[in-house]
């Protein structure tokens, strides 16, 4: 048997959300040690599946972002607080009180940090727009997680495909050879994600057993970003995939909006040693 599901963008961030809540290694951390959620998008939807109740603002919990505008940072104020679940208590940290690498210390290879990215090429290699010389969020975890061994989940949708290697891409986007007035948002260079990436195709294959393949992604007004997936399997396996992705869909994932920011007073604009600068466009607004 086989089936057709397409999801929205937001749609594929809650059957993400699903899967990675599900998984054991996540179920027994929740209990027994630290999950550390990054701030991007797809972690406000973890973040609701492990504590079991809706944030605020979803689009807000993010640092980092670009829409049709380029890249941009968000500033602290307008951020949601970053959650850190240690051994089940929920620890809410604003933007002045920092992230999960206060929490590295205490953290080893049972302990997992959650962190989305901004591309996944052909090979499913992920990588991460960076706009600060020293790495950002991905910058301070990525060293522990590799010494330590702590566990690195990369929730990623598949709409963040590019068929391009995650090599040249890093490559091309060595800041110091962009021109910022020749740039839409922030310059950025990219960082790999080395961790386990779960996408649409695992998230349906962890809760039902069935395989998906993407067929196509990006269609018009409310298919913007939206993915279509064929699901085959044993019909018990698709029947569950199709009522799993008919029930996100019948609930409904409002679309995420372009983050608050207040281009006049910028942090970034006010420290040019960062090494990026807005854009002409991204100043005016």
């Amino acid at each position: 048997m086989k089936a057709v599901v397409t999801l929205s963008p937001e749609e594929s961030k809650r059957l993400i959300a699903k899967a990675m809540a599900a998984m054991p290694e996540v179920r027994h951390a929740l209990e027994h040690g630290i999950i550390g959620l990054a701030r991007c998008t797809t972690n406000a939807f973890v973040a609701e599946e492990l504590i079991g109740r809706p944030l605020a603002d979803r689009g807000a919990y993010c640092s980092g972002f670009f829409t049709a505008r380029g890249a941009c940072a968000l500033q602290g104020r307008f951020q949601e607080k970053l959650l850190v679940l240690d051994h089940g208590e929920e620890r809410w940290l604003t933007y002045e009180q920092g992230n999960v690498a206060q929490f590295i210390e205490r953290m080893d290879k049972d302990d997992i940090i959650v962190k989305s990215g901004n591309v996944i090429d052909p090979e499913g290699r992920v990588g991460c727009l960076v706009a600060s010389p020293t790495g950002g969020e991905i910058g301070a975890y990525l060293p522990p997680i590799l010494v330590k061994g702590i566990r690195f989940l990369v929730p990623m949708t598949l709409n963040k495909t590019v068929a391009v290697p995650l090599e040249r891409m890093i490559d091309a986007l060595g800041m110091s050879k962009i021109d910022p007035q020749r740039c839409h948002g922030l310059r950025c260079g990219m960082m790999p994600m080395p961790g386990t990436v779960i996408t649409e195709v695992e998230a349906i294959r962890q809760l039902t057993g069935a395989e998906a393949t993407p067929v196509a992604t990006g269609g018009i007004g409310s298919g913007a970003g939206a993915i279509m997936l064929v699901v085959d399997g044993a019909d018990a396996a698709v029947d569950a995939a199709w009522r799993l992705v008919s029930a996100i869909r019948e609930k409904g994932e409002p679309p995420l909006a372009d983050p608050n920011i207040a281009c006049a007073d910028c942090y970034i604009a006010a420290q040019p040693g960062l090494g990026n600068r807005c854009s002409p466009i991204a100043r005016s607004a």
